[in-house]
């Protein structure tokens, strides 16, 4: 086995079984930000956020870019706020931000209440766990959609 550091990355190496692992380990011990891991092939798999990721809301209801109902098979790692606020769970933890999911499926991110809209994962082939986009007023009818990349791409065709 093979261990590197540099900066505050650290790579982890194992011939014998081909695998291998980057992250950013915090100084409890924490993955923060990314962790990169060996995909069926040994292709790269980026996680985001892949220790303090949390659950989608459960009593939501999911709908893909067609409008079809799904349920999420992958966490929320990033919240993208209506009034301009971003940040990734480990930049929020830093700076003491609390993020908690309350029991009607809105986030709280500190004292403010947002409601979830939609869940964007950039790459299912290559990126693990969803950007929440929210905003202050609830939703009618309730529902999130999911997308991904490419679904834009389809819909930006579907337009001209």
């Amino acid at each position: 086995m093979t261990c590197f550091k540099f900066k505050q990355w650290t790579l982890v190496a194992n011939e014998a079984d081909e695998k291998y692992n980057i992250c950013n380990l915090g100084s409890n011990g924490e993955k923060q930000f990314y962790e990169i891991v060996p995909g069926k092939y040994g292709e790269p798999i980026i996680v985001a956020e892949p220790d303090l990721a949390f659950d989608t809301p459960p009593n939501l209801r999911y709908v893909n870019a067609k409008g079809e109902k799904v349920q999420p098979d992958q966490k929320i790692a990033g919240i993208i706020c209506d009034d301009g606020q971003r940040f990734s769970l480990s930049n929020a933890k830093s700076k003491g931000i609390e993020i908690k999911v309350n029991y009607d499926g809105s986030i709280q991110v500190g004292n403010d209440r947002f409601f979830l809209v939609t869940l964007f994962l950039k790459d299912k082939n290559r990126v693990r766990n969803y950007d929440a986009y929210c905003t202050r007023g609830q939703v009618i009818p309730a529902q999130v959609r999911i997308v991904e990349l490419g679904d834009l791409a389809d819909q930006l065709c579907a337009v001209r």
